[in-house]
Protein backbone atom coordinates (compact mmCIF):
# COMPACT_ATOMS: atom_id res chain seq x y z
CA UNK A 1 0.00 0.00 0.00
CA UNK A 2 1.17 3.53 -0.75
CA UNK A 3 1.61 5.93 2.01
CA UNK A 4 1.47 9.50 2.23
CA UNK A 5 3.14 12.35 4.67
CA UNK A 6 -0.02 14.39 6.19
CA UNK A 7 0.82 17.71 8.29
CA UNK A 8 -2.70 18.35 10.33
CA UNK A 9 -2.58 21.59 12.74
CA UNK A 10 -6.06 21.73 13.96
CA UNK A 11 -9.20 19.67 14.71
CA UNK A 12 -7.28 16.17 13.19
CA UNK A 13 -4.44 17.02 16.03
CA UNK A 14 -3.99 14.72 18.82
CA UNK A 15 -6.89 15.57 21.83
CA UNK A 16 -9.27 16.88 18.74
CA UNK A 17 -12.42 16.45 17.45
CA UNK A 18 -11.64 15.01 14.45
CA UNK A 19 -8.70 12.99 15.29
CA UNK A 20 -10.49 9.56 14.64
CA UNK A 21 -9.58 10.02 11.04
CA UNK A 22 -6.03 9.32 12.11
CA UNK A 23 -5.94 6.36 14.41
CA UNK A 24 -5.09 3.87 12.26
CA UNK A 25 -2.47 6.34 10.99
CA UNK A 26 1.03 6.40 12.25
CA UNK A 27 2.53 9.68 14.37
CA UNK A 28 5.67 10.80 12.52
CA UNK A 29 6.48 13.86 14.38
CA UNK A 30 5.90 16.93 15.29
CA UNK A 31 6.57 19.70 12.58
CA UNK A 32 6.72 23.09 11.36
CA UNK A 33 5.42 24.89 7.98
CA UNK A 34 7.17 27.95 6.97
CA UNK A 35 5.59 30.34 4.97
CA UNK A 36 1.86 30.25 6.13
CA UNK A 37 -0.35 32.23 8.52
CA UNK A 38 -2.76 30.40 10.89
CA UNK A 39 -6.16 31.18 11.23
CA UNK A 40 -9.18 30.72 13.80
CA UNK A 41 -12.29 30.71 11.72
CA UNK A 42 -15.28 32.03 13.27
CA UNK A 43 -16.98 28.56 13.33
CA UNK A 44 -14.61 27.88 15.63
CA UNK A 45 -11.74 25.61 13.81
CA UNK A 46 -8.41 26.80 11.72
CA UNK A 47 -7.42 27.06 8.59
CA UNK A 48 -4.28 27.97 7.15
CA UNK A 49 -3.31 30.47 4.09
CA UNK A 50 0.25 31.11 2.36
CA UNK A 51 2.13 34.44 3.34
CA UNK A 52 4.55 35.22 6.43
CA UNK A 53 4.54 33.41 9.20
CA UNK A 54 4.83 29.60 10.47
CA UNK A 55 2.41 26.75 12.30
CA UNK A 56 2.97 24.32 14.33
CA UNK A 57 1.20 20.99 14.18
CA UNK A 58 2.17 17.42 13.62
CA UNK A 59 2.71 14.88 10.77
CA UNK A 60 1.39 11.62 10.56
CA UNK A 61 1.97 8.72 7.65
CA UNK A 62 -1.74 7.57 5.85
CA UNK A 63 -2.61 5.83 3.46
CA UNK A 64 -4.42 6.44 0.16
CA UNK A 65 -7.99 5.60 1.84
CA UNK A 66 -7.97 7.56 4.98
CA UNK A 67 -6.48 10.34 2.46
CA UNK A 68 -9.60 10.23 0.16
CA UNK A 69 -11.78 10.08 3.41
CA UNK A 70 -9.93 13.28 4.56
CA UNK A 71 -10.29 15.04 1.48
CA UNK A 72 -14.04 14.59 1.73
CA UNK A 73 -14.59 15.95 4.98
CA UNK A 74 -11.88 19.24 4.19
CA UNK A 75 -14.36 19.38 1.06
CA UNK A 76 -11.94 18.99 -1.15
CA UNK A 77 -12.37 18.42 -4.93
CA UNK A 78 -9.33 17.26 -6.23
CA UNK A 79 -11.21 17.90 -10.08
CA UNK A 80 -13.02 20.86 -8.74
CA UNK A 81 -10.43 22.44 -6.25
CA UNK A 82 -11.88 26.04 -7.11
CA UNK A 83 -15.30 24.93 -5.29
CA UNK A 84 -12.83 23.41 -2.58
CA UNK A 85 -13.37 24.67 1.10
CA UNK A 86 -9.80 23.71 1.79
CA UNK A 87 -7.16 22.81 -0.78
CA UNK A 88 -4.64 19.90 -0.47
CA UNK A 89 -1.47 21.23 -1.35
CA UNK A 90 2.63 19.79 -1.36
CA UNK A 91 4.69 21.97 0.82
CA UNK A 92 7.96 21.13 3.25
CA UNK A 93 7.42 21.05 6.77
CA UNK A 94 10.27 20.80 9.21
CA UNK A 95 10.39 17.61 11.42
CA UNK A 96 10.79 18.84 15.61
CA UNK A 97 13.50 17.59 17.22
CA UNK A 98 14.66 15.96 13.98
CA UNK A 99 15.74 19.72 11.65
CA UNK A 100 15.04 17.44 9.22
CA UNK A 101 12.56 18.91 6.19
CA UNK A 102 10.17 16.33 4.51
CA UNK A 103 7.42 16.86 1.97
CA UNK A 104 3.81 16.12 3.01
CA UNK A 105 0.10 16.68 2.03
CA UNK A 106 -1.57 19.55 4.03
CA UNK A 107 -4.94 21.55 3.52
CA UNK A 108 -4.96 25.43 2.87
CA UNK A 109 -8.03 27.30 2.82
CA UNK A 110 -9.08 28.08 -0.62
CA UNK A 111 -7.87 31.51 -1.25
CA UNK A 112 -11.21 32.53 -3.12
CA UNK A 113 -13.68 31.69 0.01
CA UNK A 114 -11.52 33.62 2.43
CA UNK A 115 -12.54 37.07 1.77
CA UNK A 116 -16.35 35.59 2.67
CA UNK A 117 -15.10 34.47 6.26
CA UNK A 118 -14.45 36.24 9.88
CA UNK A 119 -11.49 34.82 11.21
CA UNK A 120 -8.77 36.05 13.59
CA UNK A 121 -5.42 35.65 13.17
CA UNK A 122 -3.15 33.16 15.25
CA UNK A 123 -0.69 35.30 15.77
CA UNK A 124 2.18 32.69 16.91
CA UNK A 125 0.37 29.60 14.78
CA UNK A 126 -0.16 27.12 16.83
CA UNK A 127 -3.87 26.55 17.77
CA UNK A 128 -3.72 24.45 20.78
CA UNK A 129 -2.23 26.96 22.81
CA UNK A 130 -4.53 29.81 21.03
CA UNK A 131 -7.37 28.16 21.90
CA UNK A 132 -5.98 27.60 25.89
CA UNK A 133 -5.77 31.61 25.89
CA UNK A 134 -9.03 31.90 24.42
CA UNK A 135 -10.63 29.87 26.90
CA UNK A 136 -8.86 31.37 29.44
CA UNK A 137 -10.35 34.83 28.25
Amino acid sequence: MFYHLLFVYGTLMRGFSAHAFLLDSDFVSYGVLYGARLLHLEDGYPGAVEGEGEIYGEVYRVDSITLKALDLFEEFYEERPEDSFYVRKRKFVRLIPYNDFVEVWVYLLNPVRLEALSFTEVPFGNWKEFLKKLLKM
